[in-house]
């Protein structure tokens, strides 16, 4: 069950969503696939909470509602947004993998 002071924190603003992973990723990173896929999902999620309970976004109405419902509601968007960033951080650093990966060797002298 919610405390007081979780009820009063208004769901965060959805991110902006991610560009699609290029199909040279998804060679060297398939995983991003999925990892697209879920953010897309967890923002569709949280906006049809929203749309279903838009008490979701009132700091005073969440304080009077006591609809387990609406608590469940609001804690599932808390936590995809927070999956949403992790998610975020493993898309930059699979990026930056194949960023490394295509780089030109410097090893590789032209002579």
């Amino acid at each position: 069950m919610a405390t007081p002071a979780s009820r009063n924190t208004p769901v965060p603003a959805a991110p902006t969503q991610p560009t699609p992973p290029t199909v040279p990723e998804l060679v060297l990173s398939p995983e991003l696939a999925a990892v697209f896929l879920l953010e897309h999902a967890l923002h569709v999620a949280c906006a049809t909470l929203l749309a279903e309970h838009p008490t979701l976004i009132d700091d005073y109405a969440q304080a009077r509602h006591h609809d387990p419902v609406v608590a469940l509601a609001l804690q599932t968007c808390r936590r995809a947004h927070a999956l949403q960033d992790t998610l975020r951080r493993f898309r930059a650093a699979a990026r930056a993998a194949f960023d490394a990966a295509s780089a030109p060797d410097s090893d590789d002298l032209p002579f």
